[in-house]
């Protein structure tokens, strides 16, 4: 399942470790934006609809006309979404402008070039805005939201799909494998350049605060290899270890130096160990994904609750 051929970013920067990244506010999203990132993202979206039994939504939007996809990276969700919903307009923004040109045959999808955390300049208001693996995006998650529920209409949904990079084995801790080494040294190293990527845990809590209501969350224990017996958790697993294995582990090695705390030389043996305890089913490893979606009431609902 991919969005398209992958796009090449005309003012994409060369890096020292040889991939290309965003140009438009350099700096800002610390991963790739190359042809093996876009595959990468391609690749895990298709675990992901494994994971939610197919739904793009978990929140109960009905006929949304208006629809946003924060940090769309190559945009397959937003096109999806889009020709699911041929009664949606759906625009997707992201540092990157990497999606693939399919007006003509998806004409009600869009994307734009934005940092989602300046003001949002839109003629109208959105009736569900979708993000998605957003925890390693943003300085100010809150200033998004705010943004999101100031440019929503009342009754519209807001929804967050995401993982933390926290590692569990079934019946006890992931303390002290590769793996568990590799994700301490990821939330390390981001915490440097100025990103939490344990924001996930926090989402709940945000939408509360923000003002939205019908608040849910739901955690799923998402395998990270093959172990269970289940025939789809464990094609789940089969994805989330491929997508670690193939890309995860490239594209975040400038992200785990930042620490200073590894070698090169070290980082490469981690990642032979990080390889050998993936493919290894008696390591039965999950991590939580979660989705919280929550909505914004119409006018004067909450003073009428209240009262």
């Amino acid at each position: 399942m991919k969005s398209g051929d992958s796009v090449v970013e005309p003012d994409s920067i060369l890096a020292p470790d040889g991939r290309f990244y965003h140009g438009y506010k350099d700096g800002k999203y610390f991963l790739p934006n190359d042809a093996d990132e876009q595959d990468r993202l391609d690749f895990q979206h298709a675990g992901v609809m494994l994971l939610l039994d197919g739904r793009l939504a978990c929140a109960p939007v009905r006929q949304p006309r208006h629809v946003m996809d924060v940090a769309t990276g190559t945009g397959i969700w937003a096109l999806e979404f889009a020709r699911q919903n041929p009664g949606s307009h759906v625009i997707g923004t992201d540092l990157s402008r990497i999606q693939p040109d399919l007006e003509a045959t998806v004409p009600n999808c869009e994307f734009i070039k934005e940092d989602a955390e300046e003001e949002w300049m839109y003629e109208h208001k959105f009736d569900y805005v979708h993000l998605r693996f957003v925890g390693s995006c943003f300085h100010s998650h809150r200033t998004v939201l705010r943004h999101a529920f100031d440019n929503m209409n009342p009754g519209g949904w807001i929804e967050y799909q995401d993982s933390l990079p926290e590692l569990y084995r079934l019946g006890g801790s992931a303390e002290g494998s590769a793996v568990k080494k590799w994700c301490d040294l990821m939330v390390r190293g981001a915490a440097t350049m100025g990103r939490d990527l344990l924001v996930p845990m926090h989402y709940n809590n945000w939408l509360i605060e923000t003002g939205f209501v019908d608040v849910h969350e739901e955690m799923i224990p998402a395998p990270f290899n093959t172990w269970p017996a289940d025939p789809k958790l464990k094609e789940v697993g089969k994805y989330s270890s491929l997508n670690w294995r193939t890309g995860v582990l490239a594209s975040t090695r400038r992200i785990v130096m930042t620490t200073g705390d590894i070698s090169p030389s070290e980082l490469d043996l981690l990642a032979k160990e990080v390889k050998a305890e993936i493919l290894d089913e008696k390591n039965q490893m999950f991590a939580p994904f979660f989705v919280v979606y929550g909505r914004k009431p119409f006018d004067g609902e909450i003073e009428k609750s209240s009262t």
